[in-house]
């Protein structure tokens, strides 16, 4: 029988209802109809990959490699394809706003992506269609199943170590945030915007993971406030990313056009009538990526100058405290 007293039953729970809303979303990604279905589900993959690089020695999985690198195939596999279907979408808004001489590109570019897309979902079908039947996935369920079902029995609570546990994995995330946040001294360091994305994505991840171990009374709904200022600077950061992609990948399509073109016409002056699109859609991200630096250099400047995170640091401490050295 599991061992319920090193098993966590916040910490089981946290791992297994991540997992309904990743497989909910299986059948609509399967048949491809609606791109919404498979953000939602490359979303749920990245929550229940977070719970287990958090949760899963506390939740009793000793080794959950397996069940890991399983959930992270489906995150990779469907990060391509979300990544088309943003930009298709994004083109069909621009087409809508672009001068008629930039159409002929705009057209093509969708194209392209479109069939790109189109060759993805074949892979996409096989790996999801994978995901219940694999006996890694099986193996963890039947695990984290039964250590919910032996910490029930021994009535098990949300404990104090649950409590500084959080604590710590917040507060630390949180530091790693504002210690990347020296990358907007810089407009041009592309790649450690990148990496701060990612840590306000970690930390926001985080705070939905333990959000249950503490109380309204212990914080009365302050968390939520500061995971809204978090989700805010995610969604800047996110942009600002959305933006660096195209600016990098504009010149490696183009390029890639203009020697389809010359292998089909023997020379690549046709191009001259699709590259308007090409460059009005670099120059409409590169001055979008401008804008979106400051706008997000303006946010964290406000949130930082505001104490946001200094008192979302005491707020955490105090919530802590008050659990494991309660007053009266």
């Amino acid at each position: 029988m599991t061992d319920v007293t090193v098993n966590s039953i916040f910490a089981i729970n946290s791992i297994l209802d991540r997992v309904e809303p990743l497989a909910r979303e299986i059948p609509g990604v399967i048949a491809g109809l609606d791109p919404e279905c498979l953000h939602r589900m490359r979303v749920a993959s990245r929550r229940l990959r977070t719970a287990l690089r958090l949760q899963a020695a506390h939740a009793g999985m000793a080794d959950a490699r397996s069940f890991f690198r399983l959930i992270r195939s489906v995150t990779r596999t469907l990060g391509e394809a979300r990544d088309l279907d943003v930009q298709i979408e994004w083109l069909k808004e621009f087409l809508g706003r672009c001068q008629t001489r930039e159409r002929s590109g705009v057209n093509r570019l969708m194209l392209r992506l479109s069939q790109a897309r189109g060759e993805l979902q074949p892979r996409i079908i096989r790996v999801i269609s994978n995901i219940t039947p694999d006996p890694a996935f099986r193996d963890a369920m039947d695990r984290l199943r039964a250590a919910r079902f032996d910490a029930e029995m021994s009535g098990a609570v949300t404990a104090d170590a649950d409590i500084q546990y959080a604590t710590r994995v917040i507060g630390l995330q949180l530091d790693s945030v504002i210690q990347h946040s020296t990358s907007l001294l810089s407009r041009d360091a592309h790649e450690a915007h990148h990496r701060m994305r990612i840590e306000v994505k970690r930390l926001r991840y985080a705070m939905e993971i333990f959000r249950g171990v503490y109380g309204d009374k212990d914080i009365d709904g302050s968390l939520d406030e500061y995971a809204a200022i978090v989700k805010q600077l995610q969604a800047l950061l996110g942009d600002l990313h959305d933006a660096d992609v195209w600016v990098a990948r504009i010149p490696v399509l183009s390029e890639a056009e203009t020697e389809r073109t010359e292998i089909y016409f023997g020379t690549p002056r046709p191009f001259s009538r699709l590259s308007p699109g090409y460059d009005a859609i670099a120059n409409d991200r590169s001055a979008f990526r401008e804008e979106q630096f400051e706008k997000t250099l303006d946010f964290w400047n406000a949130a930082t100058k505001a104490g946001h995170w200094r008192s979302f640091r005491e707020l955490l401490l105090r919530a802590y405290r008050g659990r494991i050295n309660p007053v009266g």
